[in-house]
């Protein structure tokens, strides 16, 4: 993997980067997992979505918070949008959140400064929806703009000793963090995504927008990046050249001197970040940024390729905290609640404890 001699065809991409990716490694290995099975019901995968920002009581977009189950967010923004008689481009979410799940979620609606909030709340009033608050504001929620999501889900038929199990796993993981793998969900059934999210870089193909099926890209090779830093023993160590991120403030900057920054990492006040490939990704350094560099070039991808359908990248956070990880024995299993970013995943989470093959 140290020089391009294995360089991967395009028509090979697909497949090699699923080979890549199986199976993915765990941070609590060898601790024993607990097995069991999540989602047995909606009601053992509860996920309530925090916004950045409260509504500010005025403008023509309506946001309205909401509790469902057995539904997606596109499905749900569209049935109440038609309701109110707007157009899908009136509509904004934060993030796509399960259907197999009991979910408490906000959604804008543009609906004007003269559309009283009695009568959007009369309106939504028939829908298989439990509306907890609806306000006014200025802004329309756009992709991105959630600050974290809470989780209180329930393992259900785990291990006998599921508990002693369990909090020697999360002890584990409150030492190392949890390596922010992208969830399978991101990559369809039977991972099928891969192929068509590769499919749009195959030459001569016409570029189409699909947002979606580029992000599939992005996140698999994130994924074999994270995966293979696991398994060179860097994931627990700076490497020169990492970017990093403030864990308080957000702020950026990469690494000039391991032996300086490393006991900030080490107390959590930074942690290093992974490449989202784009036209406009700021790339790591030194020896981190030619192990980006090279998967990259395995691939045989360069920016440029990311620039027809408008994709510029970014930096993924590699590791995910969890401090306020609890666990409890209930009557249908155990219940672990937690609190995960933006854009982390919480099968992520749940995979160390359950070990899913």
């Amino acid at each position: 993997m140290g020089s391009d001699d294995n360089h991967i065809e395009p028509a090979n991409r697909a497949e090699a980067a699923i080979a890549m990716l199986s199976p993915l490694p765990f941070a609590a290995y060898p601790l024993p997992g607990i097995g069991g099975t999540i989602k047995a019901t909606p009601g053992h995968f509860v996920v309530e979505e925090i916004l950045p920002y409260a509504a500010c009581g005025e403008g023509e977009h309506v946001y309205v918070t909401f509790r469902r189950a057995g539904w997606n967010t596109a499905d749900a923004a569209r049935i109440m949008q038609k309701h109110l008689g707007l157009a899908p481009s009136d509509v904004g979410w934060g993030g796509r959140k399960d259907k197999i799940a009991v979910v408490v979620q906000t959604l804008s609606f543009r609906c004007g400064v003269n559309h009283s909030l009695a009568d959007v709340e009369k309106t939504l009033a028939d829908l298989p929806f439990e509306i907890l608050s609806i306000d006014r504001h200025r802004n329309k929620i756009k992709t991105g703009h959630v600050a974290a999501n809470r989780f209180s889900v329930v393992v259900t038929n785990p291990e006998p000793d599921a508990l002693p199990r369990a909090l020697a796993v999360a002890d584990r993981l409150k030492q190392t963090g949890v390596p922010n793998f992208y969830g399978p969900q991101r990559f369809g059934y039977g991972l099928q995504n891969i192929h068509r999210g590769f499919a749009l870089f195959s030459a001569g193909k016409r570029a189409r927008k699909d947002t979606f099926m580029v992000s599939v890209v992005q996140s698999a090779l994130f994924n074999i990046w994270l995966k293979q830093r696991m398994q060179a023993g860097d994931y627990r160590r700076l490497l020169s050249g990492d970017i990093v991120k403030k864990t308080d403030t957000g702020g950026m900057f990469a690494v000039e001197d391991v032996a300086i920054e490393d006991p900030r990492f080490t107390t959590g006040e930074i942690v290093y970040t992974g490449p989202i490939y784009g036209f406009k990704m700021k790339p790591a350094m030194g020896a981190a940024g030619e192990k980006e560099a090279v998967l990259f070039r395995r691939f045989g991808l360069t920016p440029e390729d990311f620039k027809q359908y408008r994709s510029p990248g970014s930096r993924r956070v590699a590791i995910l905290s969890l401090m306020d990880l609890t666990l409890a024995e209930v009557d249908d299993g155990l219940r672990l609640t937690f609190t995960l970013p933006s854009g982390a995943y919480a099968t992520t989470v749940l995979r160390e404890f359950t070990r899913p093959s």
